[in-house]
């Protein structure tokens, strides 16, 4: 379980490259000058390679046998991601620490909550908010050492285009996630923390009710608001009910009397 959700968490970092890697695919390819397109050595190597019927032949003068193609591709392929990596960046110190605690810390935690969900000590650990709270903090940290870094932010204008229905909401944001590599710092840590929140009400409503949530517990975890539709679908299918009061106008009930 530890190792499917580190590599969950891993596919999820590898998604914020995925503009980069198609612009690096595109610069790899062929390229056209005044509508008439070239090929590359590569391209026409693999039309030759694709003539000879899949066999590839010594050069003349050459003892030695080529290097498999598929050898060279996964080479080339290792190349453009570490290329994609360079261009992307990383934030600086201490901020890359942050944002590796706010990734990994939490997984004990859920662990807890699915696995060992009735343990006096799971109990005691996320019966209060001081787990949530404290990675609020570290949230607030990688917030406050970027805003100090000049230059290190997204510009406030172009935060802006993300929320303005006239102009592409994704857009903007992929521009942020590729360009500003503080923003993907922040980002990641906001949503862990409100997946941790809402993993732990879905968790404690389940204690209260008798009702089975490792399941939604653990989608809450890898991809967040799912996880509280399977909660909600749970407790109807067991005749538990969801959300059937109102708990603000109870309080003000109580209040009256």
């Amino acid at each position: 379980m530890r190792n499917f959700l580190f590599l969950c968490s891993q596919l999820s970092l590898l998604l914020i490259l995925k503009q980069d890697q198609a612009l690096s695919f595109q610069l790899g390819g062929p390229s056209v000058t005044n509508g008439v397109r070239h090929s590359s050595h590569a391209e026409t190597s693999s039309s030759a390679f694709a003539r000879s019927g899949g066999r590839r032949t010594l050069p003349i003068g050459c003892d030695q046998p080529l290097e498999p193609m598929t050898k060279i591709r996964q080479r080339k392929s290792f190349s453009d991601s570490r290329l994609n990596m360079d261009i992307v960046g990383v934030s600086p110190e201490p901020i890359h620490t942050a944002f590796a605690f706010a990734t990994f810390g939490p997984q004990p935690f859920w662990l807890l909550m699915i696995l060992l969900p009735k343990w006096d000590f799971t109990k005691k650990i996320m019966g209060n908010l001081d787990v949530i709270i404290f990675f609020a903090l570290v949230h607030f940290f990688i917030v406050s050492a970027s805003i100090v870094q000049p230059g290190a932010t997204a510009p406030l204008l172009e935060f802006n285009d993300v929320f303005d229905p006239a102009k592409d909401s994704q857009a903007a944001f992929m521009n942020m996630v590729t360009n500003y590599p503080n923003f993907v710092a922040e980002e990641w840590p906001h949503v862990l923390t409100w997946d941790l929140f809402i993993g732990r009400y879905i968790w404690l409503d389940g204690l209260k009710r008798g009702i089975f949530t490792s399941h939604s517990v653990l989608f809450a975890n890898l991809i967040g608001p799912p996880g509280l539709l399977l909660h909600w679908v749970t407790c109807l299918v067991t005749g538990k009910g969801f959300g059937g009061t109102n708990e603000a106008l109870e309080e003000d009930e109580v209040e009256d009397i």
